[in-house]
């Protein structure tokens, strides 16, 4: 795997673990007002997205792109059927369902902004139980929608190329400008009403501000304070998203000019997608000061923890060595 490549799978794996982490320390501290609020239940479900995100471009995109895996085929040997279609079809899949998770945050973040005094609230919020529910049946489940009609067409064809020096996935003119213009018009939906979300929000964030202490409105500091954050943190991520809606320009600019630069945008693509489903958790350390010191302590707290565990069983084992040797009679 070329040094490039292997930096940003690490740097993907980093992104995960301490998005896991983060995951934990959200899971752990629920009932706390400051990390209890529904916007940090839905990092949850991002998580999991972004997540599988990373694991499917690792496994089925990179590995198999740039590792030694090739060697083992003649080159220009080409595998068709159900393998390469499925591939395909998965990445763009769950492509979709990270875009459906960019759309939930900007509707949680104006709606916010619209119910100041009773977002969080038993028994008022729209963000119950039922609510998240919904939610994760409809991330997971649309996304078919538009794999389908690039993917299940049997006429389309999709096959693994097996060149001199890597295994390409590759499908014909059609389906691939197809698939680009769907991509692309995803993101570009996602990117459209994301903007106006956040426009509406931030309007709405300022005029708060000017609201006078006395209202039902006003909030604590602290609280104002988290969530003015967590409205950057979910504009930093569109930014992201801005970021790959130009890749996808760029790819569909491209296939007008009969794709003869096709793999090399792509190849562009690799560390858009892998800003994709990594930066997060980056984002939310750097705007959340309540979420970084708690996560700080918690991982403290787990590490003193485990390195007494660890003293313990060292001492254990130490014990019973000693309690052994006492017990063995010495030869005559």
């Amino acid at each position: 795997m070329p040094f490039e490549q292997s930096l940003l799978f690490l740097f993907g794996l980093m992104s995960i673990f301490l998005y896991l982490l983060i995951v934990r320390t959200l899971k752990k501290h629920r009932k706390t007002p400051l990390l209890g609020g529904t916007f940090f239940k839905l990092v949850v479900l991002q998580f999991y997205a972004e997540t599988f995100f990373f694991l499917e471009f690792s496994l089925t995109m990179r590995f198999r792109k740039y590792t030694d895996f090739y060697l083992l085929f003649e080159p220009g040997t080409e595998f068709t059927g159900i393998v390469p279609r499925v591939i395909s079809g998965v990445h763009y899949y769950v492509k979709v369902v990270v875009y459906i998770g960019y759309t939930v945050f900007a509707i949680n973040r104006l709606l916010s902004a619209l119910t100041v005094s009773s977002y969080n609230s038993q028994n008022i919020s729209v963000w119950g139980p039922s609510t998240i529910r919904w939610i994760t049946i409809t991330q997971w489940s649309v996304p078919i929608l538009a794999v389908l009609p690039t993917h299940a067409w049997p006429d389309f064809q999709f096959f693994l190329q097996i060149t001199a020096t890597a295994m390409r996935l590759n499908n014909d003119a059609f389906s691939t400008a197809l698939i680009s213009y769907v991509d692309g018009f995803c993101c570009l939906a996602t990117c459209v009403f994301c903007i106006i979300c956040y426009i509406i929000t931030g309007f709405l964030i300022r005029k708060n501000w000017k609201r006078n202490s006395t209202t039902v409105f006003k909030k604590s500091s602290s609280q104002s304070s988290a969530e003015r954050g967590l409205f950057i943190s979910a504009v930093l991520s569109f930014c992201v998203l801005m970021l790959n809606l130009t890749v996808q320009i760029l790819k569909i600019i491209i296939s007008w000019n009969e794709m003869t630069n096709i793999l090399a945008a792509y190849d562009i693509s690799y560390p858009m997608v892998d800003l994709m489903y990594s930066h997060y958790p980056w984002v939310l350390i750097v705007t959340s000061s309540v979420l970084r010191r708690q996560l700080v302590y918690d991982v403290k707290l787990l590490i003193r923890n485990t390195l007494r565990l660890d003293e313990a069983s060292m001492s254990m084992s130490r014990n019973g060595q000693t309690n052994a040797a006492s017990k063995t009679v010495p030869a005559t």
